[in-house]
């Protein structure tokens, strides 16, 4: 799961790169499936890591790091789309 949460999590931000230079609808909807995706599996892996000590923050934990890059970009994501249609 933690694997999926990153590599989600950095289609995501890519697909949102390129939406944001062509603005297709199509890779839009893709966009937004991805980031929800890498938000699910990375709360997934927190909570069984949670379950079985702890997570342990000395090390890497691309559960995390997925989980916080797609709250992120789809955060930026949501503004953005919020400007786009105001104008």
């Amino acid at each position: 799961m933690a694997i999926t949460s990153l590599i989600t999590a950095v289609a995501g931000f890519v697909t949102t790169i390129i939406h944001y230079a062509n603005h297709n609808m199509v890779l839009g909807a893709v966009t937004l499936v991805l980031l929800i995706v890498s938000m699910v599996t990375g709360i997934m892996d927190i909570r069984k890591q949670n379950k079985n000590g702890g997570i342990d923050y000395s090390k890497v934990q691309p559960g995390v790091l997925g989980h916080g890059i797609a709250g992120i970009v789809l955060a930026l994501g949501i503004i953005m789309c919020i400007i786009a249609n105001v104008r």
